[in-house]
């Protein structure tokens, strides 16, 4: 490992945390409004405290979303591991010098372990709790989709997984590496990859590579992916992904609005899921609301319902924010494609738009006739 990767927190590695600690907490406030006795959350690539300029590190981050929410606090359970005992014992240190921390009554466990494929059977017999899995390793050694599959297990669990693109995409032709590559992504699929990639062009093994990874955690049960990219601050090319893996479309929609905050925009203000430090927008010739406009014509041929109905019908079929669907449906209210049950002129307006609040009634105009 790089020995200055702490020195100092890169922006990707802030947006990385930030990402993380915003998804925790909205995942814990809907696992125990669900009454869930017990959550917990674990980080097998935690790293230590804080970077040296100060920055929060991600375990930081979350126990400080604990201790800030008491009802979280009071039912969570956290699991910190590195291979790097230094860094454990910076982490320890971190935590004990937190406000409050003595208050949780599960205080957070502390471990020094190497990761390897044979972790996952160490938690395939762990207590049935919801979990949120965080794996972030250095490189990718160490994750397979045997862990994966162990940490998606219980009901509401999920996982967010950093994926070394820019490594991976490097040792995919490499024998030296190929069992871990095979772990990665099984045996079969790994063999698979490595003859279709081998011959094409960077953006379709990119294209290639992680559909077939999200592909792979599907067949474990993930319904759900949502790969996050992250673009080299240098050079034009990706660095890595940040994936989320879930069971249900509602953690599929929340972590598209927090990864939408972050992310670069086309021109009609659809989300790329891109985070670039050098754009802030990007160039589409294509119309993506419009486009999403006439399949809610179709999907929704003379119905009548709420836009929360709407959006969360359609949304597990899409990439689409619930901003995107509201604009979608004004495109089409404009047209005259569908009758909102309180006229645009007599709801307010913001940045030159007619709101559409969720409880509001859309009827689609029939194209049937």
């Amino acid at each position: 490992m790089d020995r200055t990767f702490f020195d100092e927190a890169l922006e990707q590695s802030e947006i990385k945390s930030q990402i993380v600690a915003k998804y925790f907490e909205a995942w814990a406030n809907i696992i125990i409004s669900a009454r869930a006795e017990k959550i917990a959350y674990i980080d097998l690539f935690a790293g230590q405290g804080y970077y040296e300029d100060g920055t929060e590190s991600t375990p930081i981050l979350i126990l400080k979303k604990a201790l800030e929410k008491p009802k979280i606090g009071q039912k969570l359970a956290t699991e910190f591991n590195d291979q790097k005992l230094e860094y454990v014992n910076s982490l320890r240190e971190a935590i004990h010098q937190l406000d409050g921390i003595e208050k949780l009554p599960n205080a957070p466990k502390l471990s020094n372990r190497k990761i390897s494929a044979e972790i996952a059977e160490q938690y395939r017999n762990m207590e049935p709790v919801p979990t949120l899995f965080f794996l972030d390793p250095w490189g990718y050694k160490g994750v397979s989709l045997d862990l994966i599959k162990v940490a998606i297990k219980w009901w509401a669990s999920e996982c967010v997984l950093f994926f070394n693109y820019k490594r991976i995409n490097m040792d995919l032709q490499r024998v030296s590496v190929d069992k871990n590559i095979n772990e990665l992504f099984g045996k079969d699929r790994a063999t698979k990859l490595r003859v279709r990639t081998s011959c094409m062009q960077p953006y379709q093994r990119e294209e290639t590579i992680i559909q077939e990874f999200c592909e792979a955690m599907t067949e474990l049960g993930c319904k759900y992916t949502l790969p996050f990219c992250f673009r080299d601050r240098k050079q034009d090319r990706t660095s890595h992904y940040l994936i989320h893996a879930s069971k249900h479309p509602l953690g599929y929609g929340l972590m598209k609005e927090i990864m939408d905050g972050y992310s670069v925009k086309d021109a009609d203000g659809v989300p790329t899921f891109t985070f670039d430090p050098k754009k802030q927008l990007t160039l589409n010739f294509n119309k993506p609301l419009r486009e999403l406009a006439e399949q809610l014509l179709q999907v929704f041929d003379g119905q009548t319902c709420k836009v929360d109905h709407v959006y969360e019908k359609h949304q597990e079929m899409s990439r689409f924010t619930k901003r995107n669907y509201k604009d979608a449906l004004l495109i089409l209210e404009e047209k005259g494609k569908i009758k909102v049950d309180i006229p645009k002129e007599k709801r307010p307006f913001r940045c030159g738009k007619p709101t559409l609040g969720d409880d509001r009634s859309v009827t689609f105009v029939s194209g049937r006739h």
